[in-house]
């Protein structure tokens, strides 16, 4: 089986990227396709069956390019999901960071304020 890539060029971000689809290998059921369909090529006998057999081979063909087009946007689009939750993540780390900061902060305080309130009603707390 041969494998293969497709490049595509999509935008994020107001830039421009090209990446790589891929790699895909011919499945089996492609093999057999391409099978049948060049055996209904060598079997026509006449013009009229032939055109019959390539509009046939055309609206396949047409069905597949839809198919990969809509397969290209599924996979670009969640290439951008995929990109923009990481920043979404890193973006609530950098706050629960600095909530946990002021959180202890705030604690530290709390107990600063507790041992002089302490301090203040006894001179010697022994």
């Amino acid at each position: 089986m041969t494998a293969y890539c497709l490049p595509v060029e999509f935008s994020y971000n107001g830039r421009k990227y090209i990446a790589a689809m891929g790699p895909f290998e011919h499945s089996t059921e492609r093999e057999f396709a391409l099978t049948v369909s060049r055996k209904a090529i060598d079997d026509c006998s006449s013009v009229g069956k032939l055109r019959e057999v390539s509009h046939n081979l055309l609206e396949g063909w047409s069905s597949m390019q839809t198919a990969v087009q809509s397969l290209m946007l599924e996979n670009i689009q969640l290439r951008q999901a995929l990109a923009k939750s990481q920043v979404d993540l890193e973006a609530a780390e950098e706050i629960m960071t600095q909530a946990s900061e002021m959180l202890e902060a705030m604690r530290k305080q709390s107990e600063s304020e507790k041992q002089s309130k302490n301090a203040k009603k006894s001179l010697w707390p022994w």
